[in-house]
């Protein structure tokens, strides 16, 4: 981990230096913010290939759905020959089982933010000058501290988190218990998450925030890209 931060320091070092070299930073969003803002666009960049994968995944899960139907009320009586059946279905057609891509996605996201967490605790060792610079963004007057209004920037990431679930939700599979619960979590995590966002530094909640609306627009861009090739 202690490789991980440092790895993911040097990044942010790097990439702080070349915002603040292009003179960026303004009243309202600081060199600070935008390479926070950066940070996010460059973790959801290099995940591309995991999110197509998974919107692959949804379709087919979608195309599939008339024969997991078939497959729940022949053997739906029996829980343990159903689960077998399901995933015998689900290895002969490759299709992901569980949440597939997009846990790991999810799994890659929480070891980075732990990582950014230890690298704005630690400010200093990457960047120069730390205490001279701004760090304002919009309302908030400092990211190396909490939302001063408690509530307004968690608020703003737990609704994109809805959003991006919205999007998400086809991913989780269908047809079983254990898949409707974990659709279920999904939908308390934002929440879950609003309150632990509300004590943590402003800057991981809105580097959080920014993957989730970019995450929006890529699963938008890819079904409006699905409604327009089905009606061609």
């Amino acid at each position: 981990m202690n490789f991980l931060n440092d790895l993911l320091g040097q990044l942010f070092k790097f990439v702080y230096e070349t915002v603040e070299s292009l003179g960026l930073g303004s009243a309202h969003i600081s060199n600070y913010a935008y390479a926070l803002i950066v940070m996010g666009l460059f973790y959801k960049v290099i995940t591309i290939p995991m999110t197509i994968q998974s919107a692959r995944n949804a379709e087919k899960q979608r195309k599939m759905q008339p024969e997991l139907d078939k497959i729940k009320q022949k053997y739906g009586y029996d829980q343990q020959i159903y689960q077998k059946k399901m995933m015998e279905f689900q290895k002969e057609n490759n299709m992901m089982q569980g949440c597939g891509g997009s846990c790991l996605t999810f799994i890659i996201q929480m070891v980075i933010i732990f990582a950014l967490y230890k690298v704005i605790q630690n400010p200093k060792t990457y960047i120069h000058n730390y205490d001279k610079i701004s760090r304002v963004f919009f309302w908030i007057p400092d990211l190396a501290l909490a939302d001063p209004t408690g509530y307004l920037l968690p608020l703003i990431n737990s609704v994109s988190q809805l959003g991006f679930q919205y999007f998400n939700r086809n991913n989780m599979g269908a047809g079983n218990a254990q898949m409707n619960s974990m659709q279920t979590m999904m939908y308390i995590m934002p929440v879950m998450f609003f309150f632990i966002f509300r004590t943590l530094p402003a800057g991981l909640v809105l580097y959080w925030t920014v993957g989730n609306f970019i995450e929006i627009i890529i699963r938008g861009a890819g079904l409006l890209i699905g409604k327009i090739k089905a009606r061609g």
